[in-house]
């Protein structure tokens, strides 16, 4: 990858000094560039893209509507009134109100799934599969219970908030996160370290996301229902 991800050390960090690598048209009006380091969090993971502005070299300024990964590299999609060169340098910004909320959001996933983990349900009887942390957040797990654990994995998840249990992160080769993660989701990559994330005094998973430095900045938790079919569960939930 040609672009230094900020977001991943820092995810606090609103704005970067970055020099355009790369520029394609995407369409009129709207370019794709490639930056040597971003803290725009492209779209992935369940996690939803980072918007924000983009300050040239000349003074002009760019909507960022929406930044991805496009074959390896990180694209941010930029709507301005000329062509940006390569070399010029930028300054861009993040609106953080959105950044902020999806950080909340995501973590708050996290925390459902230590919950999951600490109640003794994950990842044995509940595998975890796949995530969404947008408007509508909910996490999937394949396997299924055979009781009702709303109310139960609700106050677990609102007591990790009320004990302020720190998150932290390193990068770990693979062989690494199999000896401490909880749980490994298949198809890590294998040529690269990969982002440990622990919450203090439960464990560690694999996670690329934004994360909140602290559970108590989650805010409230709410379990809006668990729907069990066709093999899984499903846990939707909200922040607020």
């Amino acid at each position: 990858m040609l672009t230094k991800a900020i977001y991943l050390t820092d995810p606090y960090k609103k704005s970067m000094q970055a020099k355009v690598l790369a520029v394609a048209i995407e369409t009129p009006g709207v370019w794709r560039l490639i930056l040597d380091q971003t803290v725009f969090y492209p779209m992935g993971g369940g996690q939803p893209t980072d918007q924000g502005i983009m300050v040239f070299s000349d003074g002009l300024e760019g909507e960022v509507n929406r930044v991805m990964l496009k074959e390896g590299e990180i694209n941010h999609f930029v709507k301005m009134d000329r062509e940006p060169v390569v070399g010029e340098k930028v300054v861009g910004t993040i609106d953080w109100e959105r950044r902020f909320r999806h950080m909340r959001i995501h973590s708050a996933g996290h925390v459902i799934d230590f919950a999951m983990f600490l109640l003794g349900f994950s990842p044995h009887q509940l595998k975890p599969v796949k995530g969404d942390h947008g408007k509508k957040p909910f996490i999937v797990y394949q396997g299924t219970l055979g009781q009702d654990i709303r109310q139960q994995l609700e106050e677990r998840a609102q007591q990790l908030v009320r004990d302020q249990r720190a998150f932290s992160w390193s990068f770990e080769p693979l062989e690494v996160l199999e000896k401490r993660a909880i749980y490994l989701q298949p198809g890590l990559p294998l040529h690269k370290p990969l982002r440990c994330l622990f919450l203090e005094g439960v464990g560690a998973v694999a996670d690329g996301g934004t994360i909140v430095a602290n559970t108590r900045e989650v805010g409230n938790i709410t379990i809006l229902s668990i729907e069990q079919r066709e093999g899984n569960t499903q846990v939707n939930y909200q922040v607020s």
